[in-house]
């Protein structure tokens, strides 16, 4: 067997025996079998040089349900797996809870139930081209082998022709080459946008607050600079702009991730990365969700989608086969190339902001929801630690959500109402301290949250090292930190208060009466 290709994972336990099913052309089909624990069985058939081949069934087939996902190969082709890995009952053995495939065209699943840790394999452009993993009575984990897609598939690609949902051929007036369309990616919601099709791409302008809440486009036509329109709302509180050295840099495609910002909530476009033939531009946003790639084939030239408050989805036209353009002459004055430029605004980093923190452990991925006006609510989750926080911020009068930080893992749930503007968070105290058996990794083990009329709190167990920020005059106007599977670390961006404030704004303390007394929360 050519074993050939790159690995990943496995993701989830190693209880059972190990199998490896090797390296293929491609995969044909999945079966799998779930029910509401999680993934029992899965089994793929792949295509050997034009010949079908059969796994092994991986598991036991003692599922409630049975799914046959067949692909229309090789125009279509899986190009990533996602899912969530966990026990099924304290301390019991780790297995794949929930799965959910992509291909080019479109995604499959969730399988099982989607609950415990996420994993994903981020979309390079390559396609999936075998399984390997471990398993017993149920699909204990799962890792997979990829590799670059040959050019044969998208030659065949391009001859199909068919109007189908990720990939439509095109012929443009004045251009020889073929124009592919792609996606779009992210939800259902908003209103259908086309900005066309161009000569290239210049510049991109992005909003972003938790996921991708605007976009606008500067295209070359024909050595003109022409601005699409600006595509989702205006509430965006971070500001990026990309500049590509066009002609001699372009834009060749775009990966990122999709899904909802809260639970239940609609499904947009969380990050994007920019890639060109010289280098690539992000992620911008929050890289978590279903991954999402056009594949690197040609120049972007257009892009389209949906929007509404945000861009709920997003895809491209992409110039195939274009040959790659001399190289730009060296700066005379050796200037250094500029990084991505990201500005904070909505409320400006004024010389009354300032940061505090983040008290906790150095694990997770650091995290940072900006500067708002103010908080409105928190939810928050805990264990034996803090599983994970949300937060409601208030922005010049619109609600607007967080990502979520940490693994909401089944505990305890609290939601925390404050009574924005007549109620202002002034500070955080907590805890820290190593949870026994997590690889002595320093988390948030418990929180208080102080405000300018009451005191909510503690959540979880104050044990550990104590950290507070009420030793700081103002109010709390975002959080920052750092997260994974629990909430490791938090801090805090103040802002300090003005006279008027101080002296009769909304936040005095004579306002409320005897709703300060009242623990505004409920499980």
């Amino acid at each position: 067997m050519n074993l050939e290709g790159k690995s990943f994972g496995p993701w989830g336990g190693q209880r059972g025996y190990r199998w490896d099913d090797g390296v293929y052309s491609g995969v044909r089909q999945v079966v799998i079998s779930s029910s509401s624990v999680g993934i029992h069985c899965i089994q793929f058939e792949y295509d050997k040089n034009g010949h079908a081949i059969w796994s092994d069934k991986h598991g036991a087939n003692s599922g409630t349900r049975t799914d046959q996902i067949k692909l229309d190969y090789p125009t279509q082709f899986l190009i990533s797996i996602s899912g969530y890995y966990g026990s099924i009952t304290e301390g019991g053995s780790v297995i794949v809870r929930s799965l959910f495939l992509e291909t080019n065209r479109k995604t499959y699943g969730p399988f099982g139930i989607e609950q415990g840790a996420p994993f994903s394999l981020p979309v390079t452009g390559e396609m999936l081209v075998g399984f390997h993993g471990w398993s017993s009575i149920y699909l204990d984990s799962i890792g997979v082998y990829v590799k670059s897609h040959h050019q044969t598939v998208q030659t065949k690609l391009l001859e199909t022709q068919r109007m189908i949902p990720t990939s439509h051929v095109s012929r443009v007036p004045g251009i020889s080459k073929k124009v592919l369309s792609f996606g779009p990616w992210g939800g259902d919601g908003g209103m259908i946008f086309d900005d066309g099709i161009y000569t290239g791409v210049r510049e991109v302008h992005l909003t972003r607050s938790g996921g991708l809440v605007s976009i606008r486009v500067c295209y070359d036509q024909n050595g003109k600079m022409v601005w699409g329109n600006k595509h989702g709302g205006s509430g965006g509180l971070k500001h990026d702009k990309i500049v590509f050295d066009y002609p001699y840099e372009m834009l060749t495609h775009i990966t990122g991730y999709y899904g909802s910002m809260i639970l239940r909530g609609p499904t947009v476009v969380k990050s994007i990365t920019f890639h060109t033939n010289k280098r690539s531009y992000g992620p911008f946003g929050d890289p978590q969700g279903f991954s999402f790639s056009t594949g690197s084939i040609g120049a972007v030239v257009g892009f389209h989608g949906k929007n509404g408050y945000f861009v709920h989805c997003i895809g491209v036209h992409v110039l195939d086969n274009i040959s790659v353009l001399p190289q730009s002459y060296p700066d005379p004055y050796d200037m250094p190339i500029l990084k991505n430029s990201e500005v904070v605004w909505g409320v400006p980093r004024q010389p009354d902001l300032y940061e505090s923190g983040p008290w906790g452990g150095e694990g997770g991925k650091l995290w940072d929801d900006g500067v708002y006006s103010g908080v409105k609510k928190i939810i928050l989750t805990r264990g034996d630690a803090i599983s994970s926080i949300q937060i409601q911020y208030d922005q010049h009068g619109q609600p607007v959500w967080s990502s979520l930080h940490g693994i909401p893992y089944d505990a305890c749930t609290y939601h925390i109402k404050i009574d924005y503007p007549y109620e202002v968070l002034t500070g955080i105290s907590g805890n820290y301290d190593v949870l026994v058996g997590d690889m002595q990794r320093r988390i948030i083990r418990s929180v208080t949250f102080h405000t300018s009329k009451a005191k909510y709190g503690p959540y979880g167990k104050p044990i550990g090292t104590y950290f507070s920020s009420v030793n700081k005059e103002g109010k709390i106007v975002g959080f920052h930190g750092r997260s994974g599977t629990f909430l490791d670390a938090i801090g805090v961006h103040m802002q300090h208060w003005v006279s008027d404030e101080l002296s009769h704004g909304p936040y005095s303390p004579e306002r409320g009466g005897i709703r300060n007394m009242l623990h505004k929360f409920y499980k």
